[in-house]
């Protein structure tokens, strides 16, 4: 299997995870969510090793150890998954911002400044 594969299969499997998780809320089947919230997690993880493998060296300098309490997500049109945390230029200011580091398919990573987390 290639490495294309392999990161499209995870992304694949996250969604998949995801869309059994919004069901299992839905049904209030908490015991459930939590099961395989630890499965999305690993993908999780193997992701964000994935982009920083792949990010330039100055978007590593600002990226955490792991992705633990990042906000992630899985943008199914552009086929990215994305990393969101409080852009580290802002942390001392009253206007706080997000950046995303955004990785796809394809292994190439982005950030995305001044990020809005949409419904």
């Amino acid at each position: 299997m290639s490495s294309k594969a392999n990161i499209t299969e995870l992304f694949e499997n996250w969604n998949k995870y995801n869309q059994e998780v919004q069901e299992l809320m839905g049904n209030f089947d908490l015991a459930n969510v939590k099961k395989i919230r630890k499965k999305q997690q690993e993908i999780e993880d193997n992701i964000y090793n994935l982009l920083k493998k792949n990010a330039p060296k100055d978007y590593i300098e600002m990226l955490p150890e792991d992705c633990g309490e990042l906000e992630v997500g899985y943008d199914t049109t552009n086929n990215e998954f994305y990393f969101v945390m409080i852009d580290p230029k802002s942390e001392d200011n009253d206007n706080i911002k997000l950046i995303a580091f955004t990785i796809n398919t394809e292994k190439l990573v982005n950030i995305i400044e001044d990020f809005t987390i949409e419904d």
